[in-house]
């Protein structure tokens, strides 16, 4: 009797079967069970097997069954559980009472310790595997949303569906109501969108993804744009990681931007404005005086009004512009101009803006190039090259946007802003030149004329509204009026008889 043996033993055909050996080890056990008809079987009793297990499910148990078990066992505690009476009379069956329960208890303990940390691990997983899907609904919608209306939607609400009626630009129903909350799965979802550029420009989204406890509901941090591409951590998900595309281009834009915001820490940017107001004793003077320091300082006026009303106090209002290291010395100027009633200074720190806006446009002027470069180089279809083309004038739309914006804010920078309001010395004066006894004498005769004319004009008015109503009354009441005066009359008639 000869036995034959087999380089392979059960348990590792049984991973074969189940998928779960490495890529060449799962070759040279597939060449050998292509060999062996001895394996060849246990493979395929392995796999029918694998296929019964998976179909196989547990049958109910009837009622019947279950309404018996909970009789027996409520029986079973009613006559095993002593009273307290009968635990303090019988010690050593109190014993092992306290003995199991505390064995179970501690069986439950290293039970939970064990199941624990892998239902956090598959739970943390879950989430995040929800939380990239979700971005992927998110940007799937956001292309729908901008197909429709021309625009990406500027809220995460504006996914949502609407509250009752057909889908609207605030509510266009392509998410569920969870989703557009801002929560789902343990992540915490933000949208921000982008301003649009030029004539047909969409904008531009940014969505971040963050768990809402850190440890426990998902470790990692998702986010993801209009380009559609999604990162963890920084890292494309399936990609390289950002500083590593960073380094294949070739203006290394991430590179630039950590420099613009190590030198906006060194040096930050602020926005100062001040407010003054001042009581003078002759506004001409001091409004000549003002245009002085602001040529002095280099300044300039922004916005001025000036009011001059007869009986009230005269007011010039002024917005001026100094540069920013001369704008100590401008106030104490303007300060000598007359006496302060109101300062204040007030400033803005604009450094992050600053270097976000400076990191969007180099990221956009990048575009550009790369955009220019593929309708240099590339011949294709003629539809293909008007959409590059709409796509370049989109993005060039943006860069003047945002250089616009560059340009306002380092001008508030540079140049300080000076709310100023000079108000002159209120005289009052202790007469008013009265007018001639001809001209009283006129206005009296005008007046009592004008008031003539509206008395008669309103009895005129008064008979034409009241005449029909009481023209109706009288003929209603004058029957009964004509009666009694007969009445009266032929009483008058018997009293005179009766005397004579």
């Amino acid at each position: 009797m000869t036995t034959t043996e087999h380089p392979l033993a059960p348990d590792e055909i049984m991973a074969f079967v189940d998928g779960e050996l490495s890529a060449d080890r799962t070759q040279s056990v597939s060449a050998h069970v292509g060999q062996c008809t001895e394996c060849t079987a246990l493979v395929s009793e392995l796999r029918d097997l694998s296929v019964q297990m998976a179909v196989w499910q547990v049958e109910t148990v009837p009622e019947r069954s279950t309404a018996r078990v909970v009789l027996a066992t409520q029986k079973k505690l009613t006559d095993g559980w002593p009273v307290l009476g009968s635990v303090i009379s019988r010690p050593f069956t109190s014993l092992r009472f306290v003995l199991g329960a505390a064995s179970s208890l501690a069986a439950l303990v290293l039970f939970l310790a064990i199941t624990t940390p892998n239902l956090l691990r598959s739970r943390m997983a879950a989430n995040e595997s929800s939380a990239v899907g979700s971005l992927r609904v998110l940007n799937t919608a956001a292309n729908i949303y901008s197909g429709v209306y021309g625009h990406y939607p500027p809220s995460l609400k504006s996914f949502g569906p609407p509250s009752s009626g057909a889908p609207t630009e605030n509510a266009a129903g392509l998410v569920d109501p969870t989703l557009a909350g801002g929560r789902k799965s343990g992540y915490q979802f933000t949208y921000q969108t982008t301003p649009a550029g030029g004539r047909d420009s969409r904008g531009g989204y940014a969505i971040q993804a963050t768990p809402i406890e850190p440890g426990k509901g998902g470790y990692r941090h998702f986010s993801t744009n209009e380009t559609g591409a999604i990162f963890a951590d920084g890292a494309e998900l399936g990609g390289p990681s950002l500083p590593d595309k960073a380094q294949g281009l070739g203006h290394q834009v991430l590179e630039e931007q950590e420099i613009a915001r190590q030198v906006a820490e060194t040096s930050p940017m602020i926005a100062r404005t001040a407010e003054l107001r001042l009581v003078v004793k002759r506004l001409d003077e001091a409004r000549e005086e003002m245009d002085r320091i602001l040529a002095r300082h280099k300044g300039f006026v922004g916005r001025l009004s000036a009011s001059a009303e007869n009986g009230s106090e005269r007011v010039l209002i002024a917005s001026l512009r100094v540069p920013a290291d001369q704008l100590d010395a401008c106030l104490a100027a303007l300060k000598k101009l007359g006496h302060v009633t109101h300062e204040s200074q007030a400033g803005e720190e604009v450094t992050q803006q600053h270097v976000d806006l400076l990191a969007r446009l180099k990221n956009s002027r990048n575009t550009e190039a790369r955009l220019n470069d593929v309708l240099r180089q590339r011949g294709g279809p003629i539809k293909e090259i008007l959409e590059v083309e709409k796509e370049s004038a989109r993005v060039r739309g943006e860069i003047e946007q945002m250089e616009a914006e560059q340009q306002t804010l380092e001008h508030r920078v540079n140049f300080a802003t000076i709310d100023l309001k000079l108000a002159e010395e209120y005289k009052a004066e202790l007469t008013t030149p009265a007018p001639s006894v001809a001209i009283q004498l006129r206005n009296a005769l005008v007046d009592g004329f004008r008031t003539a004319f509206q008395s008669l004009l309103a009895i005129v008015l008064f008979f034409a509204e009241s005449g029909p109503a009481l023209s109706l009354w009288l003929m209603i009441l004058s029957f009964p009026a004509w009666l009694l005066w007969r009445r009266y009359q032929r009483s008058l008639a018997m009293g005179s008889t009766g005397g004579v």
